[in-house]
């Protein structure tokens, strides 16, 4: 399929607030699309779904909501949405697969987050037996990358890390680090979660993993970015939080689809430390 030639339409939140249904279904009304990737949600790291788990249910689940049934009534054959690793049941370890996705409660600091995620499944589902809409499920690993929200309190793993290794090389201040860095997890860079978005929405069916298959400790995220910054002193605040020690996913099905991850952990990150740097402070936090 020739990408290019597909005409698309890409709406921003300054061109609609996806939590008004009305606004939404005008937006759908306006463009009358066959197909959606719906990648809008309401995010924040460990600390900002422990912090805001209400925030988190309520805007996601109306999200989802709006922009589903928007679809539907005008008409859309196929959704790929974005869901997250998050919504795995919380004992689950290695090599997780799609068909456990249900099996259990999701990890209790992500509750909210997860169960709004999973409630969106359960809509497509729905939506697919009674008026045969298409679905891909996403479900993201941790992504980072440029244009994201680096937040250091409430963020993301690697943007929160980012910000604070920016933060300490400009104050010449050591770098706090939640845990003991052992925790591993699988880092997917944007441009990679992307076009395997694009590649699940023309061929894909169903819940998928969309991950690299590769797990690095976060001591080895906090390496990268020290020789990138040239910062080395660091605090590890092993009193902290850290979440599940391990997760890995099973990739068969993303591969299956004919999508496999292109870029390095050293390649994403260094990406995504130039951009930050380059436009430090004009971002959004």
């Amino acid at each position: 399929m020739d990408r290019q030639a597909i005409p698309y339409v890409v709406a921003t939140r300054s061109e609609v607030d996806l939590l008004d249904r009305d606004a939404t279904r005008a937006l759908f009304e306006k463009y009358r699309p066959d197909t959606v990737l719906h990648t809008a949600a309401r995010v924040h790291g460990l600390m900002g779904n422990q912090r805001f788990p209400a925030e988190m249910f309520d805007d996601n689940l109306a999200i989802n909501f709006n922009v589903i049934t928007a679809g539907r009534a005008v008409g859309v054959k196929k959704f790929t949405v974005a869901s997250t690793v998050a919504a795995y049941p919380g004992d689950l370890v290695t090599d997780i697969h799609e068909d456990q996705y249900l099996a259990g409660k999701p990890h209790a600091g992500e509750s909210a987050y997860a169960h709004a995620k999973r409630a969106m499944l359960a809509q497509l589902n729905a939506y697919k037996v009674q008026y045969g809409i298409s679905y891909a499920y996403a479900i993201l690993t941790n992504l980072y990358g440029p244009n994201d929200r680096f937040d250091i309190e409430n963020g993301h793993i690697i943007p929160s890390l980012i910000a604070k290794f920016h933060t300490a090389r400009r104050e010449g201040t050591p770098v706090k680090v939640w845990g003991t860095g052992r925790a591993r997890r699988d880092f997917m860079f944007i441009d990679d979660a992307a076009d395997a978005m694009l590649r699940l929405a023309e061929v894909a069916e169903g819940p998928v993993n969309v991950a690299t298959g590769i797990t690095l400790p976060i001591a080895r995220v906090v390496e990268i970015l020290s020789g990138l910054s040239g910062v080395t002193d660091i605090i590890w605040e092993s009193d902290k939080p850290e979440g599940q020690l391990d997760r890995s996913y099973d990739v068969s099905r993303l591969r299956a689809a004919g999508y496999e991850a292109r870029f390095t952990l050293e390649e994403g990150l260094k990406q995504t430390w130039d951009w930050y740097a380059a436009h430090w402070p004009d971002l959004r936090s």
